[in-house]
């Protein structure tokens, strides 16, 4: 799960917290530091909480000129692979996907797509030289990128080749 603060008190005794995962929307908790208690707050997305939700993996590949990008694959809860998979590249190119809970992500899993998000080249978040790898490359080296991270889940046997789509930004 990822844990974050949300706010807390001038004092410092009382923290909300914020606990999500992919496959778990964000929860709210109020912790207060002397009595070492955690209390309950609420749910983002009560109608969500309970379901059966996918699971998201992070995922590492290798690129046709050699250089290495990550991303999520997000597996559909039910069925059998290879699945119908949507490539749903984040916008930018100075942006990234990050593990956590996306409504989109999990609105085409829970139908039974498998969803792949790559953080190609000029991606934030993996370094300078990644960012600036990106400079020049739409239309080119980016989109190999997304192609070869869409080849990595055909091999592997997580996507059905004559069922992909791709949506984003």
């Amino acid at each position: 799960h990822n844990v974050s603060l949300l706010s807390k008190t001038a004092d410092n005794k009382k923290f909300v917290v914020v606990l999500s995962a992919p496959s778990n929307p964000p929860s709210f908790y109020l912790f207060d530091r002397d009595a070492g208690s955690l209390q309950f707050l609420m749910h983002s997305i009560p109608k969500v909480e309970g379901k059966s939700l996918a699971s998201t993996d992070g995922i590492s590949l290798k690129t046709r000129d050699g250089l290495t990008v990550h991303g999520y694959i997000t597996i559909p809860p039910m069925g059998e692979e290879p699945f119908p998979m949507v490539v749903m590249p984040h916008g930018g190119p100075h942006a990234r996907d990050f593990w956590r809970y996306d409504h989109y992500v999990q609105s085409l899993a829970t139908r039974g797509y498998a969803v792949l998000q790559v953080n190609f080249r000029g991606s934030t978040g993996y370094g300078d030289v990644f960012r600036e790898a990106g400079y020049g490359e739409w239309g080119r080296n980016i989109q190999h990128d997304i192609i070869d991270a869409t080849k990595w889940a055909i091999n592997d046997g997580i996507a059905d080749p004559d069922r992909i789509g791709i949506y984003g930004g």
